[in-house]
Protein backbone atom coordinates (compact mmCIF):
# COMPACT_ATOMS: atom_id res chain seq x y z
CA UNK A 1 0.00 0.00 0.00
CA UNK A 2 1.31 3.45 -0.84
CA UNK A 3 1.86 6.17 1.71
CA UNK A 4 1.26 9.83 0.93
CA UNK A 5 4.67 10.80 2.33
CA UNK A 6 6.28 8.50 -0.25
CA UNK A 7 4.43 10.04 -3.16
CA UNK A 8 5.60 12.28 -5.96
CA UNK A 9 3.94 14.34 -8.65
CA UNK A 10 3.56 12.85 -12.11
CA UNK A 11 2.34 14.95 -15.04
CA UNK A 12 0.73 12.18 -17.07
CA UNK A 13 -1.85 10.58 -14.75
CA UNK A 14 -4.64 11.59 -12.37
CA UNK A 15 -5.57 9.84 -9.13
CA UNK A 16 -8.86 10.15 -7.31
CA UNK A 17 -11.56 8.28 -5.44
CA UNK A 18 -14.34 7.09 -7.78
CA UNK A 19 -17.29 4.84 -7.15
CA UNK A 20 -17.54 1.49 -8.96
CA UNK A 21 -20.85 -0.30 -8.43
CA UNK A 22 -21.43 2.03 -5.43
CA UNK A 23 -18.08 0.99 -3.90
CA UNK A 24 -15.48 3.74 -3.34
CA UNK A 25 -12.16 2.86 -4.96
CA UNK A 26 -8.74 4.47 -5.22
CA UNK A 27 -8.35 5.08 -8.94
CA UNK A 28 -5.58 5.84 -11.38
CA UNK A 29 -6.83 7.58 -14.51
CA UNK A 30 -4.12 6.70 -17.00
CA UNK A 31 -4.23 7.73 -20.68
CA UNK A 32 -1.16 5.50 -21.15
CA UNK A 33 -3.32 2.42 -20.61
CA UNK A 34 -5.50 1.27 -23.49
CA UNK A 35 -7.90 -0.66 -21.23
CA UNK A 36 -9.40 -0.37 -17.75
CA UNK A 37 -8.59 -2.73 -14.87
CA UNK A 38 -9.76 -3.77 -11.40
CA UNK A 39 -8.02 -5.70 -8.62
CA UNK A 40 -9.42 -9.13 -7.68
CA UNK A 41 -10.30 -7.87 -4.18
CA UNK A 42 -12.49 -5.05 -5.50
CA UNK A 43 -13.88 -7.33 -8.20
CA UNK A 44 -15.27 -9.60 -5.45
CA UNK A 45 -16.99 -6.59 -3.86
CA UNK A 46 -18.69 -5.00 -6.87
CA UNK A 47 -21.39 -7.60 -7.37
CA UNK A 48 -21.03 -8.29 -11.08
CA UNK A 49 -20.30 -11.75 -12.36
CA UNK A 50 -17.01 -12.15 -14.17
CA UNK A 51 -16.86 -13.30 -17.75
CA UNK A 52 -13.90 -15.29 -19.07
CA UNK A 53 -12.18 -13.48 -21.90
CA UNK A 54 -12.29 -15.44 -25.10
CA UNK A 55 -8.53 -15.02 -25.33
CA UNK A 56 -6.54 -14.17 -22.23
CA UNK A 57 -3.55 -11.89 -22.70
CA UNK A 58 -0.43 -10.74 -20.89
CA UNK A 59 -0.02 -7.23 -19.62
CA UNK A 60 3.52 -5.93 -19.32
CA UNK A 61 4.54 -3.82 -16.35
CA UNK A 62 7.30 -1.21 -16.35
CA UNK A 63 9.49 -3.52 -14.24
CA UNK A 64 9.43 -6.21 -16.91
CA UNK A 65 6.86 -8.53 -15.37
CA UNK A 66 3.93 -9.95 -17.27
CA UNK A 67 0.56 -10.47 -15.64
CA UNK A 68 -2.11 -12.68 -17.19
CA UNK A 69 -5.53 -11.09 -17.72
CA UNK A 70 -8.31 -13.63 -18.21
CA UNK A 71 -11.55 -12.19 -16.73
CA UNK A 72 -13.64 -9.11 -17.38
CA UNK A 73 -16.47 -7.41 -15.50
CA UNK A 74 -18.64 -5.99 -18.26
CA UNK A 75 -20.79 -2.89 -17.90
CA UNK A 76 -19.50 -1.93 -14.46
CA UNK A 77 -21.07 1.34 -13.31
CA UNK A 78 -18.41 3.97 -12.60
CA UNK A 79 -19.71 7.13 -10.95
CA UNK A 80 -17.85 10.37 -11.50
CA UNK A 81 -19.14 13.54 -9.83
CA UNK A 82 -22.68 12.15 -9.61
CA UNK A 83 -22.80 10.93 -13.23
CA UNK A 84 -22.98 7.21 -14.00
CA UNK A 85 -20.71 5.91 -16.73
CA UNK A 86 -20.05 2.32 -17.78
CA UNK A 87 -16.78 0.45 -18.20
CA UNK A 88 -15.55 -3.06 -18.88
CA UNK A 89 -13.03 -3.73 -16.09
CA UNK A 90 -10.45 -6.42 -16.66
CA UNK A 91 -9.32 -8.24 -13.53
CA UNK A 92 -5.63 -7.72 -12.86
CA UNK A 93 -3.45 -8.20 -9.78
CA UNK A 94 -2.05 -4.85 -8.69
CA UNK A 95 -1.27 -3.38 -5.31
CA UNK A 96 -1.21 0.40 -5.39
CA UNK A 97 -4.60 1.03 -7.01
CA UNK A 98 -8.05 -0.51 -6.82
CA UNK A 99 -8.93 0.47 -10.38
CA UNK A 100 -7.11 1.85 -13.40
CA UNK A 101 -9.30 3.70 -15.88
CA UNK A 102 -7.72 3.70 -19.33
CA UNK A 103 -8.34 5.17 -22.75
CA UNK A 104 -11.31 2.89 -23.46
CA UNK A 105 -13.25 4.59 -20.64
CA UNK A 106 -11.83 8.07 -21.26
CA UNK A 107 -12.90 7.85 -24.90
CA UNK A 108 -16.41 6.63 -24.07
CA UNK A 109 -16.86 9.57 -21.68
CA UNK A 110 -15.80 12.25 -24.20
CA UNK A 111 -12.97 13.10 -21.81
CA UNK A 112 -10.35 15.77 -21.84
CA UNK A 113 -7.42 15.45 -19.48
CA UNK A 114 -5.51 18.51 -18.32
CA UNK A 115 -2.23 17.17 -16.97
CA UNK A 116 -1.06 20.50 -15.57
CA UNK A 117 -4.10 20.94 -13.31
CA UNK A 118 -4.83 17.19 -12.93
CA UNK A 119 -8.35 17.74 -14.14
CA UNK A 120 -10.55 15.34 -16.09
CA UNK A 121 -13.45 16.94 -17.94
CA UNK A 122 -16.29 14.84 -19.35
CA UNK A 123 -18.05 16.56 -22.24
CA UNK A 124 -21.05 14.34 -23.00
CA UNK A 125 -23.08 15.70 -25.94
CA UNK A 126 -26.07 17.84 -24.90
CA UNK A 127 -25.19 17.60 -21.19
CA UNK A 128 -23.40 19.97 -18.83
CA UNK A 129 -19.67 19.31 -18.54
CA UNK A 130 -18.48 17.34 -15.52
CA UNK A 131 -15.10 18.13 -14.03
CA UNK A 132 -13.05 16.01 -11.65
CA UNK A 133 -10.05 17.54 -9.93
CA UNK A 134 -7.62 14.74 -9.15
CA UNK A 135 -5.29 14.39 -6.20
CA UNK A 136 -2.18 16.54 -6.19
CA UNK A 137 0.14 13.58 -5.73
CA UNK A 138 0.39 10.04 -6.98
CA UNK A 139 2.29 7.11 -5.54
CA UNK A 140 6.00 6.94 -6.21
CA UNK A 141 7.32 3.88 -7.88
CA UNK A 142 6.69 1.26 -10.45
CA UNK A 143 2.95 1.76 -11.03
CA UNK A 144 3.01 5.19 -12.62
CA UNK A 145 1.59 4.57 -16.07
CA UNK A 146 1.43 1.03 -14.76
CA UNK A 147 -0.14 -0.61 -17.75
CA UNK A 148 1.06 -0.15 -21.24
CA UNK A 149 -1.21 -2.68 -22.82
CA UNK A 150 0.85 -3.16 -25.91
CA UNK A 151 -0.09 -5.34 -28.81
CA UNK A 152 -2.48 -7.45 -26.77
CA UNK A 153 -5.73 -6.01 -28.05
CA UNK A 154 -5.43 -7.91 -31.32
CA UNK A 155 -7.12 -10.96 -29.81
CA UNK A 156 -9.52 -9.10 -27.50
Amino acid sequence: MWRRRDSEASPDVVTSILSVQSYDVYTLIDPGSALSYVTPYIAMEIGIEAEQLQDSFSVSTPVGESILAARVYRDSVVMLCGRDTVADLIELRMVDFDVIMGMDWLYSCFSKLDCRTRTVRLEFPNEPDIELKGDDVVPKGRLISYLKSTKMINKW
